[in-house]
Parts: structure tokens; C-alpha cells; sequence
């Protein structure tokens, strides 16, 4: 997430902020109105990587269980080793779809494509 978010930072013009600076602005409202508005791609993509990246990690998922819950890597990893079912493979097919549904949603709200070309 950060390295998104400082290469959205690099490609931020700096003349920008002396203009806004220039015309009265003080550093709250440049952030706000100007900054975060040009850098929120960097941020959303960077998110984004951060939430499937952990989303399906079993590793992470066994150390922040607890009694109470199931998560849902964890659960598929415990119907795998009980026995062999179609419902597993159903699940990772539908996990796949939903991977590649998100994609093609932050392509379109960040274009991040479009600023790499």
C-alpha cells in the first residue's frame, strides 16, 4: 500500500501545491482538495492489493482465530484435508470470479493503466 501510494505521490505536480499555496490555501485544505483527490488511485489500488492479498491467507487467518470464528480460508482448508467434495472446488471457482470482478472495478475507478502508458 505504500509503495502505491508514494508512486501516486511522485507523479503529484508540485507546481500545484505553490499555486494553491499562492492563492491563500493552507496546508489542510491543499491536502484535501488537491492532494488527496489526485493520490486517491495510488490509495484504492494499494488497498485493494493489501485486501486480496490477505484475503485468502491461511497462515495469517490460523494465528487471528479465535473459538468463536471460522474464517473462511481455514474452513476450506479443514474440508480439503476431511474429504474430498465438490463444494471446495466450487468455492475456489467463485473466489476466482469474485478476484476478477474486483480487478476490473478498480481498474475502472482508478485507471492506473491509463497513468502507467
Amino acid at each position: 500500500m505504500v509503495r502505491n501510494t508514494v508512486a501516486a505521490l511522485s507523479q503529484l505536480d508540485p507546481t500545484l501545491l505553490e499555486c494553491s499555496a499562492s492563492l491563500g490555501a493552507d496546508k489542510v485544505y491543499t491536502f484535501r482538495r488537491i492532494t488527496l483527490p489526485l493520490i486517491r488511485p495510488g490509495i484504492l489500488a494499494g488497498g485493494f492489493i493489501a485486501f486480496m492479498s490477505s484475503f485468502d491467507n491461511v497462515p495469517v487467518s490460523l494465528f487471528l482465530r479465535d473459538a468463536a470464528t471460522d474464517m473462511l480460508p481455514i474452513r476450506m482448508w479443514q474440508d480439503l484435508e476431511g474429504k474430498l467434495d465438490v463444494t471446495i472446488a466450487a468455492l475456489s471457482g467463485v473466489l476466482i470470479v469474485f478476484t476478477i470482478a474486483l480487478i476490473m472495478v478498480m481498474e475502472r475507478l482508478t485507471g492506473l493503466s491509463r497513468r502507467l502508458a
